[in-house]
């Protein structure tokens, strides 16, 4: 139950702000709980906005929360953040990518450049400039690559 309030508020806090809820995790561990949170937004995540929600998310756990006490950890998902769904690559187009795939129970790993993405694939051009088409459903992990 206390789980299910603390990520309320995370995304309330995030939402009043602007600011999209990239990943989470809490550790109720008493006075010893930690909370992190990686947040997005459109125009990129600065140290700025980090302390900016930090603050927010700080001020709501003070007034809602029960929390005897707490480790709160704000930061971006980086510049080697994971791709996890179309939305992601669509944003990230014409961006470096290195995306590990199984085909035909085999694994192999593509390095190269966005070029197109949609509900279905996502189109790269590798180093040595192939274009390739790769279904989501055969990707196993992707990160941008920076």
């Amino acid at each position: 139950m206390i789980k299910d309030e603390l990520n309320r508020i995370i995304l309330e806090s995030a939402s009043k702000l602007g600011y999209h809820v990239y990943e989470s995790s809490i550790y109720l561990k008493g006075s010893n709980t930690n909370i992190a949170v990686k947040i997005d937004s459109l125009n990129g995540i600065s140290h700025y906005d980090c302390q900016l929600y930090s603050d927010e998310l700080s001020s709501r756990l003070e007034e809602k929360s029960q929390l005897p006490g707490y480790v709160l950890e704000i930061s971006s998902p980086g510049l080697d953040r994971k791709l996890r769904n179309a939305e992601e690559f669509i944003r990230f187009i014409k961006s470096p990518v290195k995306v590990v795939l199984e085909e035909d129970g085999e694994r192999r790993a593509v390095k190269g450049t966005i070029l197109e993405a949609d509900e279905e694939e996502v189109t790269v051009s590798d180093e040595k400039n192939n274009v390739i088409k790769l279904k989501y459903k055969n990707i196993i992990n992707a990160n941008l690559d920076y």
